[in-house]
């Protein structure tokens, strides 16, 4: 009997991970929501198989690769989880006695971690099993390790997504204190220029107002001058009749 080997699928690129990762995330409602009602779960399981076939599609298009379907986007989806997953347990609990350290980040698994910290519980609830994943036929990775410390006291519930995004950022390390320092000056910069505008704003609203005030001045200035040119009119109009006329004066 010949046993026909399975033909190896051509290596992903960071870019395809990272893409796979974005894409996963911004479709999780569907892609893990749960889809209740008679007659709804062989629907929800073809809106699913859709999306990632979605992803699939998607990533065909933008890379000249060997074209993949969507359930080896799925399962590459997983990998990348588990991956990070073991990644940051193994932070948190790093291993004695020697051994070799675990390799760093990759640029799909930090995505994964970094998107993952806003979602309300990345770990999920201890003993479950994420029952959208394919089959531990279908990964060679190794299950993902709960650690059952980080259970609040007297609960069920693992560390909250701001504690994960905490490690997260641990294990990211030195490398994203450069990009932190330049973002801060970026900011500092864009603020004193925000300020320096404003501060040139109010200059230039001042100088319009003392011109309002000085343009006010000078009418105001004309209409006394105006009104003493009538008063000098009306005093010379009288002049002039009461010399003209001086007996129509007398009888008046």
């Amino acid at each position: 009997m010949f046993i026909m080997e399975k033909k190896r699928g051509a290596n992903w690129g960071v870019d395809e991970e990272v893409l796979v990762i974005e894409e996963v995330k911004r479709r999780g409602d569907i892609l893990f929501g749960s889809f209740k009602g008679s007659g709804v779960k062989g629907k929800g399981k073809g809106l699913k198989e859709k999306e990632w076939q979605g992803i699939a599609d998607l990533l065909n298009s933008k890379f000249d690769t060997q074209k993949r379907t969507w359930e080896e986007v799925k399962k590459k989806y997983y990998n990348i989880k588990t991956r990070s997953k073991e990644k940051l347990d193994g932070l948190k609990h790093p291993k004695t006695g020697g051994g070799p350290p675990l390799p760093p980040l990759s640029q799909g698994e930090e995505t994964f971690l970094r998107l993952s910290a806003s979602e309300p519980n990345m770990c999920g609830v201890v003993g479950g099993i994420d029952t959208d994943a394919p089959g531990t036929s279908d990964i060679n990775d190794q299950p993902v390790h709960v650690d059952h410390s980080l259970e609040a006291e007297g609960t069920g519930t693992l560390i909250t997504s701001v504690e994960t995004s905490s490690l997260t950022r641990s294990l990211q390390g030195k490398a994203t204190k450069p990009s932190q320092r330049k973002d801060k000056r970026e900011s500092e910069s864009r603020k004193r220029n925000i300020e320096e505008l404003e501060e040139t704003n109010l200059k230039l609203d001042n100088k319009r107002l003392e011109e309002e005030i000085q343009k006010i001045k000078e009418e105001k200035e004309i209409l006394t001058l105006k009104k003493e040119v009538l008063i000098l009119k009306k005093q010379k109009l009288i002049l002039d009749i009461q010399t003209s006329f001086p007996s129509f004066l007398a009888e008046m």
